[in-house]
């Protein structure tokens, strides 16, 4: 392999280094790179930067790779693009251990032994291929095309239009994008609330008041690169101002240690929290009086309908003082512009659509929709996938446990892992007949099944990226191949246009391009609006060499369509699975910034990072407040067992005073059968233990409703940390 990437630099050395070999073997396709090199080519020591966009999550940050002698070194943040704006998380650093991975695959695999064993054989692409139109065809002339299921993240740009047209003209209407950590609470709030279901953006560098509710900006909450960005201009880019950030959570979050305050709210009653400080600005005429005509709803009106948001009830129900309540509510109307924001642990409640929506009112309360320094909505962004729910994946479990669903396609999915027991999916998933895995990893649901097509890692790939939040410009992100593929694996569109080919008739009309970067092509001239042809060569290149397509700053912004005809004046108390008596603590699972929902446990350099509040590395845990630790015998680093109603995990103990004595956390993204050796067998899966309760007005799940109850073993934990915060720790026992 050195000399084939060798020979490859040397012949591309007048254009710039690159490559995608497509389903069909086409030639390898010039890159363009950051900076324009010199006549004669790379020079052997100095390196080259190309511009394309990360896809570890759904952020879509621009990335510039360094390429020195054929090899991707470093991944850094592009400084054009509007996301990243010269940053990048470690997520996105550490792709670069993707591609050069010791355990990828390196080629086509065919099933041997019983499913799950993880037990292949290699095979050819024309086999791989004739097996994959194969079982395609034979749903097809059977007529039951519709018994094909697609599973795949959310996606954007080119490639969602590609599955849509594969999937529309196949005759299948099943596409599960369905993500364990995802914005289904966001998107129904918010089309009730603005009239529009997308995210807007959090003009955070123009704010002087951040008000989180378990909004964890700076990890993984839908574009952390951008909030942190906006974070540090907010706190330092202004010479006399310092925005304010005030954190409301059960946990302290490394996003909540930045904050100046922490309100330590009982999970499920952050909305009641939301609707307490709406009733003081109200009440001491603190409100935007405009906000309230569009609204529908006078003051009067309003504060009789939140006559059960009294200060000492609210004060009651959330455990935080009333004074405390109602300082914060007035700091927030009066330091103005000011953001209010529901994060993940607020939407995984069976009042989560209520609580956004009382959460993201106080921005309508105070007028700060659609106003620099607040809420930014711009033009509509709509190059998404099908944004499958809840109910989706619901009914999809119920058609595989039915015989219902024949062929399951996934692509950069890894369900069997990332859904929780309780969803039945694992179970129902061995009951469909063929299963053909795109991944580039034998991962937890490579290995159950029948046939693997790996596919390219990002940086040997083209596509686009449409980001769904962070964003209040329009932006398509470019991802283009900086090296030539190290292993005989193929992109996944090319794959699907083969297969389309395979199959002809309709399904060949729909993908009719030669392969996947004639579609991409495409669809950025129409962007650009120019002719393709001769004269698209220099804007392609440009748009390649800056890593995108970005539009300019709006001069005005929407503040939606007035969707709400009466207020947010009520939160439904929130339930949980579990008696108190019998499960005397909340249990909250939290995706780590490291690997959110477990997708990048296969990096060493991740599963070497350290949490931030914790300070553990390789493996789980569970936190508890030195309190509670107290009451059950348990020391820093023993060995504990976590009950449910759903299960049992076994797990050392973190003890940290930043969380709430009534609360337990672990984190998400271990205890994979699977994933290559960095990441296979290590720790425990937390969701494993959560309950099926529901938010049964909105159908969305409540995977933070579980209660639990906690058991000390022994004292051998083996809990692994870079340091000791117990150790650190010298003051009272944090009085909540």
């Amino acid at each position: 392999m050195e000399m084939r990437r060798r020979e490859f630099l040397q012949l591309s050395g007048l254009s710039a280094a690159g490559a995608m070999l497509s389903a069909c073997s086409k030639p390898t396709e010039t890159l363009i790179p950051f900076l324009v090199p010199p006549e004669d080519g790379q020079i052997p020591g100095v390196a080259q930067y190309y511009a394309s966009t990360c896809r570890q999550c759904p952020a879509g940050c621009g990335i510039l790779v360094r390429i020195a002698e054929g090899r991707a070194k470093k991944i850094e943040g592009n400084p054009l693009h509007p996301v990243s704006r010269g940053r990048l998380c470690a997520r996105g650093q550490a792709a670069l251990q993707e591609l050069y991975h010791p355990d990828r695959l390196r080629q086509p695999m065919k099933r041997t032994g019983p499913r799950g064993s993880g037990t292949f054989e290699p095979i050819s692409w024309d086999e791989g291929l004739k097996l994959l139109v194969g079982y395609l065809k034979d749903l097809q002339d059977q007529g039951q095309s519709e018994q094909l299921l697609m599973m795949t993240p959310r996606l954007s740009g080119t490639l969602a239009a590609v599955v849509r047209d594969f999937l529309g003209a196949y005759g299948s209407r099943h596409w599960l994008d369905y993500e364990l950590v995802n914005q289904e609470c966001l998107a129904k709030a918010h089309a009730e609330l603005f009239g529009r279901p997308d995210m807007p953006d959090l003009d955070l560098e123009n704010t002087h008041y951040l008000l989180s509710f378990g909004a964890d900006l700076f990890e993984t909450f839908l574009s952390p690169v951008r909030y942190g960005d906006g974070f540090g201009k907010m706190r330092q880019a202004r010479r006399t101002i310092r925005g304010a950030f005030v954190y409301a959570g059960a946990r302290l979050s490394m996003t909540a240690a930045s904050a100046d305050d922490w309100l330590p709210v009982r999970p499920g009653e952050e909305g009641t929290l939301a609707l307490g400080m709406t009733r003081v600005i109200l009440a001491e005429g603190l409100y935007d009086s405009q906000a309230l005509v569009q609204l529908g709803v006078t003051a009067r009106q309003w504060l009789a309908a939140l006559d059960g948001y009294r200060l000492d009830r609210v004060a009651e129900r959330t455990g935080l003082s009333a004074d405390e309540i109602a300082a914060k509510a007035r700091e927030f109307a009066q330091t103005q512009p000011g953001i209010a924001v529901a994060g993940e642990s607020v939407m995984a409640q069976t009042n989560g659509v209520d609580a956004v929506r009382a959460i993201h009112g106080l921005n309508l309360l105070v007028g700060n929709v659609g106003r620099r320094g607040g809420l930014l909505f711009s033009e509509p962004r709509l190059s998404h996938g099908g944004a499958a729910t809840y109910a989706d994946l619901r009914s999809m479990v119920q058609a595989m446990g039915a015989g219902r669903v024949r062929l399951a396609l996934v692509y950069r999915s890894n369900p069997v892992h990332t859904y929780p027991k309780v969803t039945g999916f694992q179970e129902a998933f061995q009951k469909v007949p063929a299963v053909v895995s795109f991944a580039s990893m034998l991962d937890d649901t490579a290995r159950q099944a029948d046939l693997i097509l790996p596919d390219h890692t990002d940086l040997e790939s083209w596509g686009d990226v449409v980001p769904w939040a962070g964003v209040h410009t329009s932006v398509t992100g470019l991802v283009q191949p900086v090296v030539q593929p190290v292993f005989d694996t193929r992109a996944f569109p090319d794959l699907l246009m083969a297969a389309a080919r395979g199959l002809g008739g309709a399904v060949q009309a729909a993908l009719p391009e030669v392969g996947y970067l004639e579609r991409l092509k495409s669809t950025v001239a129409r962007q650009l609006n120019v002719a393709e042809g001769p004269g698209f060569d220099t804007p392609w290149m440009r748009t390649l060499q800056q890593g995108g397509i970005f539009g300019e700053e709006p001069t005005r912004f929407s503040a939606g369509q007035g969707a709400v005809p009466l207020a947010p004046h009520s939160v439904a108390p929130p339930r949980f699975d579990g008696g108190e008596a019998e499960y005397p603590f909340h249990l909250t699972v939290t995706p780590r910034p490291a690997f959110n929902d477990g997708r990048n446990a296969h990096l060493p350099w991740l599963q070497e990072l350290p949490d931030p509040i914790s300070t553990a590395v390789w493996g789980s845990w569970v936190e508890l407040n030195p309190k509670t630790a107290a009451s059950l015998g348990v020391a820093h680093g023993d060995l504990v067992r976590v009950d449910s109603s759903e299960g049992s995990l076994q797990v050392p103990a973190v003890i940290v005073p930043a969380i709430r004595p009534d609360v337990v956390a672990m984190p998400m993204g271990q205890g994979h059968a699977g994933m290559g050796r960095y990441a296979d067998g290590r720790g425990v899966n937390p969701l494993h233990l959560l309950a099926g309760v529901m938010d049964e007005q909105n159908g969305t799940p409540a995977w933070g409703a579980t209660r639990v109850r906690i058991e000390r073993l022994s004292d051998q934990g083996d809990l692994v940390v870079m340091g000791h915060p117990e150790g650190s720790y010298h003051g009272e026992l944090l009085e909540i």
